[in-house]
């Protein structure tokens, strides 16, 4: 379905910020109605080829749990009556098996290994239901022959020059913590010894291991791939090659860094690479060097001189001395950054009223997009803009060079963690709490 020889999707896809990745969707009743269309359309033609001509990004980017309930809905009882009618339909199958995941941490429902499995059958040529298999695989005994059939798969399907590549799927799977909870190293190790299944997970791994090596060849100065690397050949008892692939990457850091001292993937690089030598002192040297901010930990840190927030009033650190604080320092232009604040706002929520509190530091340069934002997403605690950015006051005197950095503080004034994301900001805040309390 095309509208003035504009696909619909992608058209509606530019429409949004990030293309659609970093919020859930607003999605007015007359562009829903186009898109149930659109899909209803691919879901009709069913299997081409061994694939769909559903979009490619639908699993990659989890767009479907960003429809709105209704049109999801929608178009799962539109898939589902059509699997009814048309048992062969792949692209019916897919679209279930995706819209009944849910979220990326659930345990999935049966329901979703059927369909999955029913649309792996259907689509002979279709890599993402390979990659979404073994995304919502888990460590449990359960699992272990779904996930290496699903990376079996995986490698027999890839062809060369496909988008994504290989390589960008195995990424995925080896390291977006996001997405995917247990990676192949994690169910290698998991095994027993004298498990029926070692014998087939070696071979993924080793299929895992040739990847990353062609890879670290083209870009021998990516710690990603190194990091990777590294796992699966310790994973799979190669001592000596883990540390030859080590020495060879210390090598090419250390090169570069004699070109360029402040070269932050040189300094990245160095700080793993010494941190998994045992080198613990160096690769803490080279982490401070990397990312300033993380001096900061276990020191007081310096207050505010003469900050005001976004409305004008004067606003420090001693003010909020006794509570336990969030500094956060982010922007609306940042995409992690933006997926943090429902998780702050819930920490906040719960742990306000015990002595738990939030400042924003935004290296926004727009304060009116910055106040709209705060209003649209109702974020109560106080805001400073550093309008310039990384060059920004707050940026250098405190060490910034990324964000989200979230500085969490105690009730004293020292920091506890310049890393206070996710699961860890609340771990870290009810530790506080109930110190306080006892």
């Amino acid at each position: 379905m095309k509208e003035n020889s504009v696909d619909v999707w992608d058209a509606f896809l530019n429409t949004l910020e990030n293309r659609g990745v970093s919020s859930e969707w607003e999605v007015p009743v007359d562009v829903q109605e186009k898109l149930i269309n659109y899909f209803k359309t691919k879901i009709d033609m069913g299997v081409v080829d061994g694939k769909t001509a559903l979009p490619a990004d639908l699993i990659w980017n989890e767009y479907v749990w960003r429809f709105p309930d209704e049109m999801r809905q929608k178009l799962t009882e539109y898939a589902e009556r059509m699997l009814e009618t048309d048992p062969d339909n792949g692209a019916a199958a897919k679209f279930l098996a995706i819209a009944v995941t849910e979220s990326s941490y659930d345990i999935p429902p049966d329901e979703f290994w059927h369909f999955s499995e029913k649309a792996m059958i259907l689509l002979p040529n279709d890599v993402e239901l390979c990659y979404l298999a073994f995304e919502k695989s888990g460590i449990d005994p359960l699992y272990f022959e779904k996930a290496v059939i699903a990376l079996e798969k995986l490698f027999e399907r890839h062809r060369d020059g496909e988008k994504p590549t290989l390589y960008q799927w195995l990424f995925r799977c080896c390291y977006d913590y996001l997405h995917v909870t247990s990676r192949p190293n994690d169910f290698y190790k998991a095994l027993e010894s004298d498990d029926p299944l070692r014998e087939r997970w070696t071979v993924v791994m080793e299929k895992i291991q040739a990847v990353f090596e062609e890879q670290l060849e083209r870009t021998p100065d990516d710690w990603d791939t190194v990091r990777m690397l590294v796992e699966i050949l310790e994973a799979l008892g190669d001592t000596e090659a883990t540390e030859k692939v080590l020495k060879q990457a210390q090598t090419v850091f250390e090169m570069q860094l004699a070109q360029d001292a402040n070269d932050w993937n040189a300094l990245n690089g160095l700080a793993n690479i010494h941190e998994k030598l045992g080198n613990t002192e160096l690769a803490r040297e080279y982490k401070v060097k990397a990312d300033p901010s993380l001096g900061w930990e276990g020191q007081v840190l310096p207050d505010f001189s003469a900050a005001v927030d976004l409305d004008g009033k004067p606003i420090s650190l001693a003010d909020y001395r006794g509570k336990v604080v969030l500094l956060d320092f982010w922007a609306v232009w940042c995409g992690p950054c933006l997926g943090e604040i429902p998780r702050i706002k819930a920490v906040y929520e719960k742990y306000h009223a015990e002595g738990f509190d939030v400042i924003g530091v935004s290296l926004d340069e727009d304060a009116a997009v910055l106040r709209e934002f705060i209003k649209e997403q109702e974020i109560p605690w106080r805001q400073i803009l550093d309008g310039d950015g990384f060059g920004g006051a707050f940026a250098k005197r405190y060490g910034i060079r990324s964000i989200p950095a979230p500085f969490l503080i105690d009730r004293v004034g020292k920091v506890i963690s310049v890393k206070a994301r996710g699961r860890l900001l609340e771990e870290l805040v009810s530790s506080e709490i109930d110190d306080k309390k006892s």
